[in-house]
């Protein structure tokens, strides 16, 4: 029997043309890759830093980029906070950040050598996990981007060039992930990725835009702290933020509807727009199918919904029901990875 999993609505929206409201509701998406079911405890520790006498060529790398001393290593394990959070706030781990334990890397974007078997099945028996990941590389780069443009205001009434600053900050981390699997000793994943954040301001002065811009410590924090989210996103069904759009206009019933779903009332919205999905105005019938290919993804019955959005496009040829139908079909062909990663859960 195929798994329902409904979507939470979080808010409702009107929209710029006054015939539509929207919705964002939370989606749960499954993994970019699927890890064994009987992955449910994980620990994640930090293998990114150097060992002890090995890191001299990273601190004169700090003094020479002008990066603060001992960023990466809190980058590092902001990292490992993000994957925490992210894996944590999914519905598929249980993920805790081991401390205190020293498992030094190559501080660099090389990769070292596999841990030993005995270190993480000892790990992993310790603190009872099913898996161990490791962050095995960890590494920032920082790039600023600044420019000026000429541009009109009114000043005292009159219209004057001056002269705006504006300045890029970009920051990209490359974290590399090991998923170490104690029961068969399995490599269930290694793989490095590139995440970016950026910033942008503006201002009079140059020294007032790069004033406004975060420190590359904190930039560093954050690009980490997102970098680890992202991962989590990989090996980790995810709850993900979507908008979706319902008709609000149509008739005086279709307005009652719409004070039913604002507040939650989705069986009784769905009463009248049933009643119109058959009636002889297409207009009319079409917003009302399209309105109820919504209640039925909101219930968590795609092919339900898929059904309702195909008969607001090709019975009544409404044209906004097409790129739904899309989306409908997309979350269907991902439903049977979801099902996979979500098994005996």
């Amino acid at each position: 029997m195929r798994k329902i999993y409904p979507v939470i609505l979080l808010l409702a929206i009107v929209s710029a043309s006054c015939r539509t409201s929207s919705h964002q509701m939370q989606i749960l998406k499954p993994a970019d890759i699927n890890l064994p079911s009987d992955i449910r405890q994980v620990g994640i520790i930090n293998r990114s830093l150097p060992g002890k006498g090995q890191g001299f060529k990273n601190v004169l790398e700090g003094f020479v980029t002008g990066e603060s001393i001992g960023a990466d290593r809190e980058g590092s394990q902001e990292t490992l906070k993000g994957l925490a959070s992210g894996l944590n706030n999914g519905p598929r781990f249980t993920a805790v950040v081991i401390e205190g334990v020293e498992l030094p890397g190559t501080g660099t974007r090389e990769w070292p050598p596999y841990l030993d078997w005995n270190q993480v099945d000892e790990l992993c028996e310790r603190f009872r996990l099913d898996a161990l990941i490791a962050l095995e590389s960890f590494d920032s780069d920082t790039d600023i981007r600044k420019r000026s443009a000429d541009v009109e205001r009114v000043v005292d009434k009159k219209k004057v060039i001056v002269k705006e600053y504006y300045a890029d900050l970009r920051m990209n981390v490359r974290s590399g992930w090991t998923i170490y699997k104690p029961a068969d000793h399995q490599i269930v994943d290694r793989n490095a990725f590139n995440d970016e954040m950026r910033w942008s301001e503006q201002g009079d002065t140059p020294e007032q835009v790069l004033a406004k811009l975060p420190s590359k410590r904190r930039a560093i924090n954050e690009s980490g702290f997102f970098s680890g989210r992202e991962y989590a996103r990989r090996i980790s069904p995810t709850w993900v933020a979507e908008h979706r759009s319902y008709f609000r206009k149509a008739n005086d019933d279709f307005k009652i509807a719409t004070g039913y779903v604002k507040r939650d009332r989705w069986n009784d919205a769905i009463q009248i727009w049933q009643k119109y999905a058959v009636s002889s105005d297409e207009k009319v019938a079409g917003r009302a199918c399209y309105n109820m290919a919504l209640a039925s993804e909101v219930e968590g019955n795609l092919p339900l919904a898929l059904e309702w959005a195909n008969r607001a496009w090709k019975q009544h040829g409404l044209k906004k029901a097409r790129q739904y139908i899309l989306l409908l079909e997309q979350r269907l062909s991902q439903q049977n990875r979801l099902d996979e990663q979500m098994k005996d859960m």
